[in-house]
């Protein structure tokens, strides 16, 4: 709409697969996408919800959940006890609906790492359109990234999942740092801007815990984070969307009803989390070939050419 248009963001044409070789798999999206800061995205996102009619109360803490009887009846805040006819948690790892599933938290392939900061003067690559993807022995089952500029700066990163991580054996900064030094013909003038960040991603998996009748858990909080990506955000949204279906429905009808957890479980399996299994499988394969060297055979490209060049094996995220 009007308000993205006039948000800062760069227009994004495509993205490229990169290989210790120096070779590259282009994918082209077709239309323009936007990369658009995470802080502006939010504020585009809290304002849509205000002129939905939302209330926004800022500055307060939600610790828990309370939960009678099985059923989430309201939450404790900073501030007091507010009771609600339903809760959708959206508040990433940690969530508060894990603490009321019992506390399970995931580890080893359901769980990554990511550490990113934001760098001026990134010597330019092979396309200012295209955002661009590293793969490298050094980070097994993840990639590094540079993303086109916004306002002057770039978003840099590195992302693997936690039991590559843990093979990597060394400490996220160390192997965030390392990236850049293997890119010297990009990061030599680079100024960082700001600190790096990391955060964990809570990714999607065949189970999730079981929830309060009442409750339901959105993106990171609900564990739907793509494995071969780290992506999240289209997740987020989507099923965000869905728990609102849901919700409306149910509410409408008379209320939460343990009927509505298997049909939400349902959904994300079909719409999210399965598509996402079967693209951890995908990671694996990746691993395999970049540390034995095999993504140089001709056979290996088509395929890497067929999966990361098209749309074949990801989850639609053309919204709008």
């Amino acid at each position: 709409g009007e308000a993205l248009d006039a948000t800062p963001h760069a227009e994004v044409r495509g993205a490229l697969a990169l290989f210790p070789d120096g070779s590259a798999i282009r994918r082209d999206y077709g239309a323009s996408g936007r990369i658009v800061p995470r802080l502006s995205l939010d504020a585009l996102l809290v304002d849509a919800a205000r002129r939905a009619g939302a209330e926004v109360v800022e500055g307060v803490r939600v610790r828990e959940a309370i939960v009678e009887g099985g059923r989430a009846v309201g939450v404790r805040t900073d501030a007091g006890e507010r009771d609600a006819r339903a809760i959708l948690a959206a508040d990433g790892p940690g969530s508060i609906a894990w603490r009321a599933a019992g506390g399970a938290h995931p580890r080893g392939r359901g769980l990554a790492i990511s550490a990113t900061a934001y760098f001026e003067g990134v010597s330019p690559g092979p396309d200012a359109r295209c955002s661009e993807h590293w793969f490298d022995p050094s980070l097994p089952d993840g990639y590094g990234w540079i993303f086109p500029e916004v306002e002057g700066v770039q978003n840099v990163g590195v992302y693997l999942r936690m039991d590559g991580y843990h093979a990597a054996g060394l400490p996220l900064r160390r192997l965030f740092d390392d990236f850049l030094a293997r890119h010297p013909e990009r990061f030599a003038r680079a100024r960082r801007v700001g600190a790096v960040r990391s955060w964990q991603l809570p990714l999607s998996a065949l189970r999730s815990p079981s929830l309060p009748v009442g409750m339901l858990a959105l993106g990171d909080a609900g564990r739907h984070v793509d494995p071969l990506t780290g992506e999240g955000i289209w997740q987020a949204l989507r099923s965000g969307v869905v728990a609102a279906e849901l919700c409306e429905a149910a509410l409408r009808s008379g209320g939460m009803t343990a009927a509505v957890g298997p049909r939400w479980r349902a959904r994300m399996l079909r719409e999210i989390d399965g598509p996402a299994l079967a693209r951890g499988v995908i990671q694996d394969g990746v691993r395999a070939m970049v540390s034995s060297g095999l993504y140089r055979a001709g056979p290996v490209r088509a395929a890497l050419r067929w999966g990361y060049g098209s749309s074949a094996l990801e989850v639609s995220k053309r919204v709008g």
